[in-house]
């Protein structure tokens, strides 16, 4: 009955088993060579549906030669979609986004070859098996000769139509690869038509330079909470490295973030807020002589990823390394080693920001197994989480001393920067962890802030160590140009927690919170 219905032209079987086998061994493959994660399950019935929806259209077009040819022009797509779909989450354990696309259209040979040399795995091999049925199945007569009827073709596009609104209206549009990658496309290029008016912008600024240095680097944490470090006085040894160079370190007490997420975070830490309008950190120090860098480990287009992107276009050189969001396993932070290594090789004043991926939850993904040394006694949720937190700060902060070290090591008179764009709950004043404006605690706010200087680093003539002065991260802007003797008419000194006239400011924020020290 619903053979003579609905696949009335099909060889059923034969069907079902082109249609059916890639999607078996598209789960199979995910479930064997990844861990399961929380799109699984979803992905698999967006692919189900979408294997049905697959199976209606070229039912549908089976009735002449030419919608034959169609369809299976279909079936050819529809097997490169699962295949490239099921490469993806082998690889990177993440489904197609639209930060593949910028990075797919903003590479060269030799970003492919470090690619491939960092992502290749044996276990791709495995994909071949996507190809075996066709070498039977399309060698055969899969389409029966017969003409449409009218109430066949209108239960099939009511159907259709069924699944397409079903797919729509259960958000499971997100999982399906060519509409993903259509949609990322489209958001591609609107992007890159915002980072090319900003690229253009019109800069009138005017500055002057009281010092002589050669490089700067800040280091831009992510979801690091000062409290969870150990040379901030937390009970476990989590910066070990971090306490042995704790000799030659500024660590400031007191400072917290504008905002407990990202964007909103790092926009104000690189923006100039005046009374009529925005301008950026990174055009002021373009403007002082020196060369900028922005090296991140995270993606660069994204929904939430756009704003940080967009400051990051303003540098002159900009290098993304990360196409995961963070609920997937993602490069660890050293593979930025060896692009600081080439930067701080070259003969030129230099600011190097060097984005992190840092401890963002997954925590347990943040860091290699040689860094897991924190496990509880108790084996409990709570307690595993925390673990991990804590490995994950371990790991953070052998990357923040070995930048440190790099700096040392250039022979250049240089300073390093290191603070995080926003501080975690973990179980620390609340019960629960993560970083949520309407479920805010002062651990969300209260982030680490380092300050390195080589001993010939040369600083303003009002440069002034007070590592208890309470500080909020927005007005980052005026300390780092103040550190680096940038001066104009519309730098305020008295912003920067590096000037001997510091003034501080009240700190309110979300829900009434009021932080002091």
């Amino acid at each position: 009955m619903l053979r003579a219905k609905i696949f009335h032209r099909l060889d059923l079987k034969r069907i079902l088993i082109l249609i059916g086998y890639p999607l078996f061994l598209a789960i199979s493959l995910e479930l064997l060579l990844q861990e399961i994660s929380f799109s699984s399950g979803l992905n698999f019935l967006e692919n189900v549906l979408f294997s049905i929806l697959t199976l209606l259209v070229i039912d549908l077009l089976a009735y002449s030669k030419i919608g034959r040819r169609i369809s299976i022009l279909i079936l050819v797509l529809f097997y490169t979609i699962l295949f490239l779909e099921t490469g993806l989450y082998v690889l990177f354990q993440s489904r197609i986004n639209a930060a593949y696309i910028h990075v797919v259209l903003n590479t060269n040979l030799q970003e492919i070859k470090e690619f491939s040399s960092i992502y290749f795995k044996n276990n791709l091999i495995w994909l071949i098996f996507f190809f075996l049925p066709t070498l039977n199945f399309f060698s055969k007569k899969i389409f029966r000769e017969e003409k449409i009827k009218a109430k066949e073709a209108s239960i099939k596009l009511f159907l259709i139509l069924i699944i397409i609104i079903l797919l729509k209206f259960a958000q499971l549009t997100k999982w399906n690869f060519p509409w993903v990658a259509i949609k990322s496309y489209v958001q591609y290029k609107e992007q890159m038509k915002v980072f090319n008016d900003f690229e253009k912008r019109d800069l009138n600024i005017n500055v002057d330079v009281s010092t002589n240095n050669e490089v700067i680097v800040v280091v831009i944490g992510e979801s690091t909470s000062r409290n969870h470090m150990g040379i901030y006085g937390y009970k476990r040894k989590t910066t070990p490295n971090l306490n042995i160079q704790a000799d030659s370190l500024i660590i400031y007490n007191d400072v917290v973030s504008s905002h407990v997420y990202t964007t909103a975070s790092i926009f104000d830490a690189f923006t100039f807020t005046f009374e009529d309008k925005n301008e950026f950190l990174i055009d002021y120090i373009k403007k002082s002589g020196y060369k900028t860098y922005w090296l991140s480990n995270q993606r660069p287009v994204g929904l939430n990823d756009n704003i940080v992107a967009k400051i990051a276009s303003g540098a002159d050189e900009s290098i993304f390394l990360s196409y995961n969001d963070f609920r997937h396993k993602t490069f660890f932070d050293q593979v930025l080693f060896p692009m600081i290594d080439e930067k701080l090789a070259l003969r030129e004043k230099q600011v190097v920001f060097v984005h992190l991926i840092g401890t963002h939850y997954d925590y347990s993904k943040r860091y290699p197994s040689n860094f897991n040394k924190f496990n509880s006694k108790e084996n409990t949720k709570k307690n595993n989480i925390i673990d991990s937190y804590d490995n994950a700060i371990l790991y953070n902060d052998f990357i923040v001393s070995e930048i440190i070290k790099k700096v040392q090591a250039s022979n250049k008179k240089g300073a390093v920067v290191y603070f995080s764009d926003h501080g975690e709950e973990v179980y620390d004043t609340k019960d629960f962890f993560g970083h949520f404006e309407d479920k805010v605690s002062s651990s969300m706010y209260e982030i680490p802030f380092l300050l390195y200087m080589t001993s010939d680093f040369e600083k303003p003539d009002d440069f002034s160590i007070n590592t208890n002065s309470p500080y909020v991260l927005d007005d980052f802007p005026f300390s780092l140009t103040h550190l680096m003797g940038i001066e104009s008419n519309s730098l305020k000194k008295s912003k920067s927690i590096f000037n001997n006239n510091f003034e501080s400011k009240p700190r309110y924020f979300y829900d009434s919170l009021i932080l002091k020290h």
